[in-house]
Formats: C-alpha cells, structure tokens, sequence
C-alpha cells in the first residue's frame, strides 16, 4: 500500500481533534446544562421565599393566609406540577400539600436548601428554607416536577453533540485544505523533478519552499552539483581514455601495416614497436581497471578486511624488484606493523603505483625506498627517490586523471597512477601528501591511514 502523508497528515489530525472534543465534551454539556439549571432553581427558592409573608401569629398561634388567587399563581407552570408546604414547630401541619418530602440534610436558617425528592409518583426539585417568627421555628417549602429539566438535560445533549459533529466536520474539512494547501511546495517540485533532464540537472529554488523542507533541498541541490561534478569528471575521464587508446592502438595498427611490407631486417623493429605498444596499452587498460575499482562503489565492501600494510607489500615486492633490476635501481625496504581496515587489492594497488611512479621517473641507478609503520593512530606509508622530484606549484596538479608533466613528456605514462592513489586513500580515510626527502632532493610521498577502525576490530579479535 502506498504511503500518501496528505492522508497520513489529514488521518492523524482529524482523529488527534475529535478525541480532544470528546474529552470536552462533558465540559460543553455542563456549561450549557448548569447555568439553566441553576435558573430553574433560584424560580423555585423564590417561590418558597413568596410564602413567608402569608404567615401570621395571632394570640401565639401561628396562621398561614394565602388567598386562592394568590395559590392560583403560586402553582400555575407552564410544564411542570408545583407543590409547597408550611410546617410549624414539631413539622406541624399548616397549609400546602401533605406528604411533601422534607428534607434531612441540616438547613443553614434563612438560606434555601435546595434537593431531589419523589413525590406523588413523579420526582421533584424541591426547595426547603427555615424561618424563625416570634421565637417558634417554621419551614416552608415548594416543589415542582422535573419535565422542564428533562427538556433542558436532552436539548442540551442535542445542541453538545451537534456541536461537536459540526465542529469536526468543519475542521476536518480545514485540515483537508489546510494540508493540501501546505503541500503545494511538495507539488511544485515533483513538477520540477519531473521535468529535469539529465544533461541538465538544475538546482531547486531554494527560496520558494517552506523553512521546513529547505534543509531537504538544500542537500538534494548539493547532491545534483555533485553529481553533475561526477558527471563531468567521467566525461572528462572517458574523453581522455578515449584519446590515450586510440594512440597505441593506431601504432600498433601502422606498425601491422608496415609489417606486411617490411623486410626481414626491419620486421623485428616493427615486432618490437608492436609488443611495446601494446604493453603501453595494457598499463593503460589496467591502470583504468584500476581506477575504477577505486572509485566509490567499484568494489564490494566486502571484501574489506583488516589489512597489514608490511605483508601487502611483501607480497608485491617480488614484481617491484624485478622492475628494479631492468633500470638498475636500488630498491630498499623499511617495514614495520601497520594495520587498516579495507581492501588489499587496492591498497597493493595504490603502494605499486607509487613503487611504479619513483622507478620510472628516476634516472637510472637511482634509489627508492619502501616504508610503512604505525605512528599516532596512524597507518604510514613513505615511497622516497632521488629523482628530479616535483615542483611545489604541481604537487596538486599531478593527482588530475591524465595530468602530464611537460618535464617527463617523453617517458612512458598513463598518467592516471597518482589518481588511484587519491581515490584510494580518500576511500580509506587518509591524506596523500608530496614533499622532498631531508636530503633536499628527490620526491617524498606520504600517505596517512587512520587505524582507529582497524584497533577496534583488532582489540575485538584478541578479546
């Protein structure tokens, strides 16, 4: 099922208000219902009020006077059955209706006391007050049937719930609206993703989103700047690919079409100059293979593992000296333990173009020497030769893909070597850095591995 957040919003809001005007509902109800009973209750206390002044005592003896007008009026409700009664000292009879329920709570004199009874059959609000006249206690009270109340009790249920129902209705209908209107922004650039080319991947606006989302799209727009940066870098890379094939490839096709005319004494020149192109052409083609595998997300991450740095080495070194001995260069090997968390493959990679760049831009006899120890929380690795070494000013340069230096334009080279030792040594981390030796001659290369992954894993091994 499809995840919608417009409904997800409209669900979670809607039901988040309904159950708060649920739990108000109560609290509605008893701000309509109370005030209209307490109205209802200050009639019925007023009517018990009216009958004191029909009391009289004459000669000690106490009378209760009301003219049948007077009762007419008393009793006449639109609704409801009103009855009263008039008792004196001892709860004696004196006028009214018998039987009507007297109160058992304690009566505060002077103040009404108002309470539920049953009467007759039908239940009643009835108001009771005591009064003193001439030292003798009298109590007076009215009463009249709850019909009204009734009424009120389910109107004011009626008008809560229709409230309530009409109040959801309307906000979730402002929730609706408010939401989509809120998602309008998302719309607008689902339309601009929509409408994006690959050849030209335009920035969002940042300015037109919601505070909310800009963060979003600001790393989305910094994800297309850098992946439009990728884009033209692989461009780049196969435009230059393209033109350092086609050049041994044409060499050895003009050496095979000379061959077939060549005489016996110019045929092994030609064969010569075809097994070099071709060679120069496999560095190439295994310097690109290189390269790619580099790159983030060549290679599995898999195949990463805890790596010794001095066996990496060990193990390449056979090949390293016999390209030594064919330029008669003194290859020499500083080893010490030194352990990072990756892959071997390229890390023989990287250290074998750094053996491979000090061997051929060295003069002949030279010397280069081979280090790597652990120092700092860091895995070291040194490739020093006593070469022409690089001018400060190119030292970034020289990490470019099929970046040449016009001062070894005619030694053989891909120049992609100190490329995959870049992208190697981003992929795990670290700094390459070029310099001179102590001596003050010749070219230094560094390269700094952090090892913090590689104790962890370690320590986690030995426990």
């Amino acid at each position: 099922m499809q995840y919608s957040l417009r409904k997800t919003l409209i669900r979670r809001l809607t039901i988040s208000f309904a159950f708060s005007l649920l739990l108000l509902i109560p609290l509605i109800y008893q701000l309509i219902h109370l005030p209209a009973s307490h109205a209802y209750d200050q009639d019925v206390s007023d009517d018990t009020r009216s009958l004191i002044p029909f009391l009289k005592i004459s000669n000690g003896i106490p009378h209760f006077d009301i003219s049948p007008e007077a009762e007419q009026v008393l009793k006449t409700d639109s609704r409801d059955q009103v009855y009263f009664l008039v008792l004196g000292p001892g709860n004696r009879f004196l006028a009214g209706d018998p039987g009507l329920p007297v109160p058992r709570m304690r009566r505060p004199a002077g103040k009404p006391l108002m309470y539920n009874a049953e009467y007759r059959g039908n239940n009643v609000r009835a108001s009771a007050i005591e009064y003193e006249l001439n030292g003798q206690k009298f109590l007076f009270i009215t009463a009249e049937t709850v019909l009204k109340r009734d009424i009120l009790t389910r109107d004011s249920i009626i008008v809560t719930l229709l409230s309530a129902v009409t109040l959801i209705i309307v906000s979730t209908v402002n929730v609706w609206y408010s939401t989509s209107h809120a998602l309008v922004p998302l719309n607008r650039i689902r339309s601009a993703l929509q409408s994006m080319q690959q050849s030209n991947l335009e920035p969002l606006d940042e300015k037109t989103v919601p505070a909310e989302i800009r963060p979003l799209v600001q790393e989305f727009n910094g994800l297309l700047r850098r992946l439009d940066k990728s884009v033209e870098v692989q461009q780049r890379f196969v435009a230059n690919a393209a033109h350092q094939l086609r050049t041994p490839l044409a060499g050895v096709r003009t050496q095979l079409e000379l061959l077939r005319d060549s005489d016996d004494g110019m045929r092994d020149q030609r064969l010569t100059q075809s097994i070099a192109a071709i060679d120069r052409l496999s560095h190439l083609v295994h310097q690109m293979l290189a390269l790619i595998s580099s790159t983030p997300g060549g290679r599995e991450v898999s195949v990463q593992t805890l790596v010794n740095i001095a066996d990496v080495i060990r193990e390449r070194s056979t090949e390293w000296v016999r390209a030594a001995d064919v330029r008669s260069v003194d290859l020499g090997f500083e080893l010490y333990a030194a352990q990072v968390y990756g892959d071997a493959l390229l890390i023989g990679e990287m250290i074998a173009n750094l053996v491979d760049n000090a061997q051929r831009y060295s003069p002949i006899g030279a010397t280069v020497t081979i280090r790597c120890d652990a120092h700092n929380g860091h895995a070291v690795i040194e490739v020093e030769d006593d070469g022409p070494g690089i001018p400060p000013e190119e030292c970034s340069l020289v990490f470019e893909r099929f970046y040449r230096r016009a001062a070894s334009a005619n030694i053989a080279g891909s120049g992609l070597g100190l490329s995959i030792v870049r992208e190697v040594v981003q992929g795990l981390g670290g700094t390459v850095s070029i310099g001179t030796p102590p001596r003050g001659r010749g070219c230094l290369v560094r390269v700094e591995v952090p090892q913090s992954e590689a104790e962890t894993l370690a320590a986690n091994a030995n426990a």
